[in-house]
């Protein structure tokens, strides 16, 4: 029968030799490698922290420009509605300035007209008058078959008109 527990623990030699060549290669890795090993994974632990650092730079700038964009947008909206506002207000102004303008003429063809009309009915009524004392004066002078003075017929008709006119 094979030797069972001289196989389950190792041999003591073997053992001290692995355990001596062990030690020997970490020592031979720490004094040659160790250094530029631990070089290596600060550099790229830098490189990492960098990175991160720089993503997070880029994303506050890219807030920042987002917040910029956004503020311009709507300053520009705001713009746009003071723009068309105003154009509004003059459109408004413009209309209510013709619309003046407009009933100003009207009032003064109006006017004008009523001016002329009251002027066409003086000298209507004047033409009437005078025409009334002449008509008198042709009746009177028939009637009478005598010749008066013209001064005082005239004057004795013009007053009878003034009576009947007003």
């Amino acid at each position: 029968m094979p030797d069972i527990a001289g196989k389950l623990f190792p041999n003591l030699t073997t053992l001290i030799v692995q355990l001596l060549s062990t030690g020997v290669l970490l020592l031979i890795f720490k004094k040659f490698l160790w250094k530029n090993v631990m070089e290596y994974f600060a550099k790229r632990a830098d490189y990492i922290e960098s990175t991160i650092n720089e993503a997070k730079e880029m994303n506050e700038k890219a807030s920042a420009n987002l917040e910029t964009a956004e503020k311009e947008a709507r300053e520009a909206a705001s713009k746009y509605r003071e723009i068309l506002d105003q154009a509004k207000d003059d459109g408004q102004k413009v209309k209510q300035q013709i619309i003046d303008q407009a009933n100003e003429e009207a009032r003064a063809k109006i006017e004008q007209a009523q001016k002329e009309i009251e002027t066409e009915k003086k000298q209507a009524q004047a033409d009437m008058k005078q025409e009334i004392v002449d008509v008198a004066i042709e009746v009177a002078t028939k009637v009478m078959n005598k010749e008066m003075n013209e001064e005082i017929n005239k004057g004795l008709v013009e007053e009878f008109v003034d009576d009947v006119v007003n």
